[in-house]
């Protein structure tokens, strides 16, 4: 089965190539984004009074988005990643180890001038840090909330004017995906049922997330500004989850821009004299994270990018504090400092080293990746 399926991927990327190619932009046609990264991670366990505890693990990690443009504003899309989905144990040295296939995307999309949906298979547009804030580890951190691959839809809607810019509100009502596309192909994997429990393990589209993106007034023309909450039901009440919780979520996030010298050219850009800092901040407050009950959360991510010219820097802290119903409070955290060359413009180089503490145990981290991005 797992060579059928190899074989059949194969079959179908290079059929879409080809197609892509043949349609030269006209509608109906296909078109494919893509990126292909080799990453390499580097992580030291500190227990006091022991020895470190060293990790690596190497992988590919490759996302393609396959579009089949129906009409000028709406297409079919497909997504795909092809990464790891086992994690690594500790002092374990892996290299290409655990990789499978996920379909992440299957959807309906329409892209109008006032307003968009997606239905069908898609993530959540709550949240920001997975993409916003730089670096290799912050988008992982911060899944807890970053909710990926729920069956359903989102609606948004765009309000433009001259003093206020644009303001977006948007609705999306889901679910957990328990179908077959809900496990990892090329490789042995279960796929998700209704009896694992979990928030947003409903079957039904009870779950909601109502989100308000701000960008661009003509005050502050590099804002951006978003709000949301989100209510996420319990799954079924069974041995996984016996007593399970409704989980609701609160999210405010503000990005700006600073540019030194405002200019859209490329070439000051690739000479290396374009120069801006991008803050970021954003705020999280879950309670019941993932359905249980009295497990609540604070994640505050704060992140400062200066661009210049071909280089690209980061720093990133996120802060996890935990209130746990019954217990003492404890925090986690993630930083990591980061620098990308974007060595042209379909290659980057990263670099991306900080500390981790998780389940009560802190780690170094190191990872450098070179990403090949493109579309057609």
């Amino acid at each position: 089965m797992k060579r059928r399926a190899a074989f059949v991927g194969m079959g179908l990327a290079l059929t879409l190539a080809g197609q892509a190619q043949a349609s030269n932009g006209r509608y109906p046609g296909l078109g494919m984004d893509y990126s292909t990264a080799i990453q390499y991670d580097f992580s030291s366990l500190d227990v006091p009074h022991q020895p470190h505890t060293v990790t690596t693990n190497g992988y590919f990690d490759i996302t393609t988005a396959v579009h089949f443009r129906l009409t000028t504003i709406d297409e079919i899309w497909v997504g795909s990643e092809i990464s790891p989905v086992t994690d690594t144990r500790p002092g374990e040295r892996r290299w290409l180890g655990g990789t499978g296939l996920n379909i992440t995307d299957v959807n309906w999309y329409h892209q109008g001038y006032v307003s968009s949906f997606r239905l069908g298979k898609f993530d959540v547009p709550f949240g920001r840090a997975q993409d916003a804030a730089p670096g290799l580890y912050t988008s992982d951190f911060v899944a807890p909330y970053a909710l990926g691959g729920m069956n359903g839809g989102t609606y948004e809607y765009r309000f433009f004017t001259d003093n206020w810019g644009t303001i977006a509100p948007s609705l999306s009502l889901y679910a957990a995906d328990t179908s077959v596309l809900s496990r990892s192909f090329l490789r042995p994997s279960q796929q998700a049922r209704r009896s694992d429990g979990g928030a947003t393990n409903t079957g039904k589209l009870n779950n909601a997330a109502v989100v308000v993106n701000w960008r661009a007034p003509a005050a502050i023309p590099y804002l951006e500004v978003q709000v949301g909450y989100m209510t996420n039901h319990k799954g079924d009440v069974s041995a996984a989850s016996p007593t399970a919780a409704n989980e609701q979520m609160r999210v405010a996030s503000v990005r700006y821009m600073i540019p030194f010298v405002a200019t859209t050219d490329l070439g000051p850009t690739l000479a290396g004299r374009y120069l801006d800092l991008v803050p970021f901040v954003e705020y999280v407050k879950v309670h019941n994270e993932n359905g249980v009950p009295g497990f609540d959360t604070k994640y505050l991510t704060t992140s400062l990018t200066f661009d210049a010219g071909r280089f690209a820097y980061g720093l990133t802290h996120t802060n996890k504090q935990i209130s746990p119903s019954g217990g003492p409070r404890s925090n986690e955290y993630l930083t990591e400092a980061s620098m990308v060359y974007h060595v042209t413009g379909l290659v980057d180089l990263a670099l991306s080293g900080g500390r981790s503490r998780q389940g009560g145990q802190t780690s170094g981290l190191l990872g450098i990746s070179i990403t090949l991005n493109g579309s057609f």
